[in-house]
């Protein structure tokens, strides 16, 4: 049955039994009024045991009472009449009148559950034939809640025909004429219930249309969250990629200032190896006839002796006997060091502040050229500026965004170079496809993942859309700035020195990627920092 299917909706969720006196929480949820009593008293900051929200908030030092915070809160009618009736259609519901037979009926008006042969005769009472009589297992507590006559609040079996404002109070003639003939606002019930129906109405229209902002806000956040993963991933890679590219800079300058040091060492000690040669010579011949004149002397055969003084004295005055050879001296590599380290520690610094403005921050787009483009392209700044460094007759000199162009947002490059006075046949667009090496004709002929701008207008899935692109590339010189933009409509927008020249092409692929040639008369471009457009 559908009342035993929604049972748990009828729990409180701290006793688990029927509500008693339906709190209403400031969150929404609800707690039988003791419930919340007896959960305030046990904690003194108790929130709602189903989701933490204040259940009151803390004024000073005080401690609110609370009996008096769960007295003031609303009591949920609807939930209480909702319990009221539930009993009626448990499974297990005789029939009123037959003790011994299981009911199968039951009377939406006066709650009376019946066999099939008491519903007949309440159905041909004069008293009850016009009640509605329905299946126990299709009625739900619900409708009988709201099939039950509306009784006076003081007179409880009499029926409520006005309403009295003034008192907030069902009423019946009888009350009306006694003890609100005096009050100024009196309405008939049926009135205020259908302008309660109608303000209930609009709440639920107000919640569903802050439910679904919310559940797309959540969405929102979830793909937030999810381009918060890439961007960590792509700038995790791009320093992984410039710490390396760093790594390999150290490693090379250590390896130059290395071979500095041991170029110069060795220059020097071989310098210090052949003066010392040249001095053990000097000192072989020295010693070897040191010997010859010893010998000399110990013999002293006399006309020996002098035959042998004069020989030995023109051979030993013939001797260099001289220990003043000059070593070439060192010189200290330390200025070239210097130099090269330098040298890399500015190209380090360089990389870092390259780093820095290509990481990914606050999710704010950054408008760089991928490093695939055209072969006769070379980036420089930090793959902020293209160059074309050859002619190329077939246009191979395309450039990509790097990343995904984001909604509303103006991708901008400055003509650096042209080799002609004004005037120029620049193409731009955006493309489907992640960046790859094409070439002008290539991304050309695909209208299905392209929308390509040119002097001639607009050319997309063969449809001429007529714009003034070609009059304002005419009028381009160096300085100029061009621009494309995709709105949330995904209309592709065309801008001219940060001026919007209308839309150029609609319902343009997305995601896609801005692409830029240099043509045969610009040479070189800069990507220009983003800016968000409304």
């Amino acid at each position: 049955m559908a009342a035993v299917a929604q049972a748990h909706e009828r729990e409180c969720p701290v006793c688990t039994n029927d509500f008693t006196t339906p709190k209403i929480l400031p969150c929404g949820h609800l707690l039988c009024r003791q419930c919340i009593i007896s959960w305030m008293d046990s904690k003194s900051d108790a929130g709602c045991p189903l989701c933490t929200c204040p259940i009151v908030e803390q004024q000073g030092n005080s401690s609110p009472i609370a009996v008096d915070v769960v007295d003031a809160l609303p009591t949920d009618s609807v939930m209480e009449a909702i319990v009221e009736n539930a009993p009626v259609l448990m499974s297990d519901g005789m029939c009123t009148a037959c003790d011994d037979l299981k009911a199968e009926y039951v009377c939406v008006h006066c709650l009376e559950k019946m066999c099939p042969s008491c519903m007949k005769i309440h159905k041909k009472m004069i008293a009850t034939r016009s009640h509605d009589v329905e299946s126990v297992s299709t009625v739900t507590p619900e409708r009988l809640a709201a099939s039950r006559p509306a009784l006076c609040a003081e007179h409880v079996t009499e029926k409520a025909e006005l309403f009295c404002v003034d008192h907030n109070l069902a009423i019946c003639t009888s009350c009306f004429s006694n003890k609100h003939r005096a009050c100024l606002d009196i309405k008939s019930l049926d009135e205020k219930m259908k302008s309660a129906e109608d303000a209930l109405n609009s709440l639920r229209e107000k919640l569903l249309e802050a439910g679904d902002n919310l559940k797309q806000e959540i969405v929102n956040l979830n793909v937030r969250v999810q381009t918060a993963d890439v961007t960590e991933q792509q700038n995790m890679a791009l320093v992984d990629k410039t710490c390396d590219q760093l790594q390999k800079m150290v490693d090379e300058c250590r390896k130059q200032v290395k071979k500095l040091i041991s170029d110069s060492v060795s220059k020097f000690k071989k310098s210090l190896c052949d003066f010392k040669i040249e001095l053990e010579k000097r000192l072989g011949k020295v010693t070897s006839h040191k010997h010859l004149v010893t010998r000399a002397t110990t013999v002293r055969p006399r006309p020996a002796l002098i035959h042998a003084a004069q020989t030995l004295t023109d051979r030993v005055n013939s001797l260099d006997l001289s220990d003043d050879l000059e070593a070439e001296p060192w010189v200290n590599p330390s200025p070239e060091i210097t130099k090269c380290c330098d040298d890399v520690v500015t190209d380090i610094s360089d990389e870092l502040i390259g780093l820095k403005g290509l990481l990914i921050v606050d999710e704010k787009p950054v408008f760089v050229f991928h490093e695939t483009c055209g072969i006769n392209i070379r980036l420089t700044n930090f793959r902020k500026t293209a160059r074309k460094v050859e002619p190329d007759k077939y246009g191979n000199n395309t450039v990509f965004s790097r990343d995904v162009m984001a909604v509303n947002v103006l991708y901008e490059v400055r003509i650096d170079e042209m080799n002609t006075p004004a005037g120029s046949n620049l193409f731009l667009g955006v493309m489907r496809v992640p960046p790859t090496p094409v070439t002008l004709p290539t991304w050309s002929e695909h209208p299905k993942d392209s929308v390509i701008l040119w002097q001639a207008g607009v050319r997309y899935k063969d449809i001429d859309i007529k714009t003034n692109v070609a009059e304002a590339l005419k009028f381009l010189k160096v300085g100029s700035r061009v621009g494309l933009l995709v709105d949330s409509s995904n209309n592709l927008h065309f801008y001219v020195d940060g001026d919007d020249q209308g839309v150029a092409a609609k319902d343009v692929p997305y995601p896609c990627f801005a692409v830029f040639d240099l043509d045969s008369t610009v040479i070189q471009v800069t990507a220009l920092p983003t800016s968000e457009r409304t």
